[in-house]
């Protein structure tokens, strides 16, 4: 699962744990990788999207264990996370590639800060240290800024959010439109989720 990019990756946290689903597919599910191998060749679906819905409808497999049967069998890696520049390349396609400016500038910023690894997904881009301190993802209103706070200070730049970033430890977020927006106070606040995670 290590990311081929120079400039992304995945935390060693999210490492351990996909190899642990691996290891422990057969103990949480009663079958062994190699019998979930034989029911992925009996799946109907040719797009990965459909074929982890239906390990899910018709056999109750989580998303994680079946990407991981997925992968053995056909070689796809399902979340993408083999090619973590093409996620980031189609999160801002089309009308979200003005966005792609100001996502630089956080990244660069979030680089900055001592142990940030860039974690791209299909519909966001997690922010870790030791566990997800944020994410990013573009929307109509302007690029999100989800951050992962103990307490959030009290400004009109937070709004809440509900499963953002793959999760719920990001129950705030900014809206970020140019990037007079990502001033001191924004920098500020990405800096504490930072120092909390």
């Amino acid at each position: 699962m290590p990311a081929k990019s120079k400039t992304y990756g995945e935390p060693a946290s999210v490492q351990k744990y996909v190899a642990g689903v691996a290891d422990n597919i057969e103990k949480a599910t009663g079958k062994s990788l190699k019998e979930w191998s034989k029911i992925a060749k009996t799946c109907p679906h040719e797009k990965m999207s459909q074929r982890l819905r239906w390990f899910k409808d018709e056999h109750g497999l989580g998303a994680a264990r079946a990407g991981i049967v997925l992968d053995r069998v056909f070689g796809k890696k399902p979340f993408g996370w083999d090619d973590p520049d093409t996620l980031v390349a189609n999160l801002f396609a089309k009308s979200f590639a003005e966005q792609r400016p100001l996502y630089e500038a956080v990244i660069a910023f979030a680089r900055k800060l001592d142990g940030v690894v860039v974690s791209p997904r299909k519909g966001y881009v997690a922010l870790y240290r030791l566990r997800q301190l944020g994410a990013l993802r573009p929307s109509k209103e302007g690029l999100m800024l989800g951050l992962a706070l103990q307490k959030y200070p009290k400004t009109p730049k937070l709004q809440n959010v509900e499963g953002f970033g793959g999760g719920e430890r990001n129950k705030k977020a900014m809206v970020l439109t140019s990037l007079k927006d990502f001033d001191a106070e924004a920098k500020g606040l990405l800096k504490d989720a930072w120092a909390e995670n």
